[in-house]
């Protein structure tokens, strides 16, 4: 099999996503017949295998018929619902149903479901929350960390009921849902929760620390992960809990963006898809063997019709069928330009306030050609954004080592960071980013890869004592500038990971919320909640047009490489921003002041402490404490 190419005819080679976007495929049910449709050109036979339990060795067998486009179909009369199929490929390979909406423990079957059945009480009549993409602001989160260590006090550790669980806490802290809720958050971008093939779904088999992993391993990217479900064996279980999951976020106002893995698949040769279609959803060398963008050892060859189909489908099964609001793309240029195109478009047909994001960066090269991958560039005025990882290493220096960035006292990052802070548009000669529109950068210090802020500041700095003021600093970077603010669980609360890079299959004593730490650092989590109101309090940071941007954002120039000191204006506010990283106080002294910001009063309304509203005196120029974000309010204070 391995190094052998498979003919496939020109007639389905050369077939558009137009031609072929209203072909039903998976287990089309209705009480009294079940059609079941699956795209298979390279089969010479395929069988339906169905019964009423999957784990029956016999199995019904029923021949399927194909037609010109590869398409195999067959109607059963009856009502099938609730049984499990899979299909015979040439009599000699037993796969399941890429358009799976569920499936048996462990991804052995796919299951007929109807879907109608599994909405929790009023999830259809009361919708997503109208969070624009403009205020977004952006928490990553794992299912299973957030819940899964036993000081969260919550009941449904490690599972999609563990989140809808309110009211929980510890001597006191608000945790679990309750934590992101006091936080401020308006969307919060989950680890995978499709259906991933790399932990045995049913936990209790295992301790904790032995099945774990984030799950960028797709198997069925149609359905929601059964290890994550309350009751792993029964089929339902995994597709209600996800809905009550998102349906509890969204009574809270609080939009639920999924990250979602198209670039490669876990298996290769022996997964389902290219069992059922040989070298058609994957990117082949010329030898017959799987190219490798993506690292792993294959890649999603999204260009070709059918392969753009299955990741649209899917991508609007999960909008329609679970009212996600958004999508956070895995290796974003593995995937072509012109399916995230038509993505977004039918997306936004759904839910006009769907974001879509994503890595603009691959791990090795892709036969895929340059202008339809999605590096960082291509995004721009295509209404969707990326990573800014720019932005990030300026801030703190490299992703895992001992380099430092800005915060860190490397101060010729500052043009970096003022591009950053510009929401990375071609703000000036001297500021020149990669985005046409603030909307299309992700800023972030951290994520769930690499080294997470407080151990990579850890390993980077030549004294930890004063850590603290090193992560507002980085904080304060992120969500006083243009763009999408994003950080990672336990930000706010000086979470470690014990200087583990790649925890994506480390034990969960890694990667696990320890809610002490909140507990512990109260001061940063107060500190980032008060940004957060801050920055919802401060609508010239909703602006995402480079006009708008440019005309309402003015730095001061001609001052000391560790200071960044900006306007913002509007007709309604002014306020000034002032960072000092510096290990010293600085100042400006009152004639460059008044010079810049041309205003007869001035109020300091946040500093190291977090919002602290007070009157000052500026006789003597303006004063900044040691590695500080500090904002005044220019004019007239108004409430916060």
């Amino acid at each position: 099999m391995i190094g052998t190419k498979i003919k496939i005819s020109d007639r389905i080679k050369d077939l558009t996503y137009d031609e072929i976007k209203d072909e039903k495929l998976g287990a089309i049910y209705k009480n009294n017949k079940t059609t079941f449709r699956v795209f298979s050109p390279t089969s010479e036979t395929l069988d339906l295998l169905i019964s009423d339990d999957y784990m029956k060795v016999r199995k019904n067998k029923y021949q399927m018929v194909k037609n010109e486009i590869g398409i195999y179909e067959i109607t059963l009369e009856g009502d099938y619902k609730g049984y499990y199929y899979n299909y015979l490929v040439d009599n000699k390979y037993e796969v399941t149903d890429p358009y799976s909406f569920t499936a048996s423990i462990n991804s052995l079957s796919s299951v007929v479901v109807d879907m109608k059945e599994t909405d929790p009480s009023g999830f259809r009549d009361e919708g997503s929350p109208q969070n624009l993409e403009e205020d977004a602001i952006i928490y990553e989160m794992s299912v299973k960390d957030y819940t899964a260590d036993k000081s969260s006090g919550i009941k449904m550790k490690g599972k999609f009921l563990g989140l809808t669980e309110e009211g929980r806490s510890l001597d006191g802290v608000k945790t679990g849902i309750d934590n992101i809720k006091e936080l401020g958050v308006s969307h919060v971008q989950l680890l995978p929760i499709y259906d991933f093939i790399s932990v045995d779904e049913d936990d209790s088999l295992f301790f904790d620390d032995e099945n774990y992993n984030w799950g960028y391993d797709p198997e069925l990217y149609f359905a929601p992960e059964g290890s994550y479900a309350s009751d792993p064996y029964d089929p339902l279980s995994r597709i209600r809990d996800a809905k009550k999951m998102i349906q509890t976020f969204h009574r809270n106002d609080i939009s639920v963006v999924m990250d979602v893995v198209y670039n490669h698949t876990f298996k290769s040769y022996d997964s389902n898809l290219n069992t059922l279609a040989r070298g058609y959803y994957h990117r082949m060398n010329e030898d017959g063997s799987f190219s490798n963008g993506s690292g792993v050892g294959n890649e999603v060859k999204s260009e070709n019709a059918f392969t753009r189909k299955l990741i649209i489908d899917s991508l609007c099964h999960w909008a329609r069928e679970y009212n996600v609001d958004g999508f956070r793309f895995d290796l974003m240029a593995l995937i072509d330009l012109d399916t995230i195109k038509i993505a977004l478009k039918e997306l936004r047909k759904i839910n006009p306030n769907t974001i879509i994001y994503g890595e603009p960066w691959m791990a090795f090269y892709s036969p895929l050609p340059l202008d339809k991958q999605i590096l960082k560039g291509a995004q721009r005025s295509n209404s969707f954004g990326v990573f800014n990882d720019d932005f990030r290493d300026a801030i703190k220096g490299d992703a895992n080592g001992y380099e430092k960035g800005y915060i860190q006292g490397i101060f010729s990052n500052k043009s970096k960071i003022e591009t950053g802070v510009a929401g990375s548009i071609n703000f000036d000669n001297k500021r020149i980013g990669f985005a046409d529109d603030a909307n299309e950068t992700i800023n972030y210090f951290n994520c769930h890869d690499n080294l997470i802020i407080y151990d990579k500041l850890a390993i980077s700095l030549n004294d930890t004592k004063d850590i603290d003021s090193y992560i507002k600093l980085a904080l304060g970077l992120i969500f006083l500038s243009f763009g999408k603010p994003f950080i990672y669980e336990g930000n706010e609360f000086n979470h470690s990971k014990n200087n583990d890079a790649n925890s994506y299959r480390s034990p969960l004593s890694i990667n696990s919320i320890k809610w002490e730490d909140k507990l512990n650092n109260m001061d940063i989590f107060n500190y980032t909640k008060d940004l957060i109101k801050l920055r919802k309090s401060i609508k010239i940071l909703r602006m995402t047009k480079a006009s708008d941007i440019r005309r309402s954002l003015t730095f001061m120039e001609d001052i000391e490489e560790s200071l960044i000191i900006y306007k913002l204006e509007s007709e309604k506010e002014k306020y000034l921003v002032a960072i000092n990283a510096s290990m010293d106080e600085k100042s400006i002294d009152r004639k460059k002041l008044d010079e810049f910001i041309k205003a007869s009063k001035i109020s300091k309304i946040f500093t190291k402490k977090g919002i602290n509203k007070v009157d000052i005196n500026v006789e003597d120029g303006l004063i900044l404490e040691n590695k500080s974000v500090n904002v005044f309010k220019l004019g007239e204070l108004n409430g916060l």
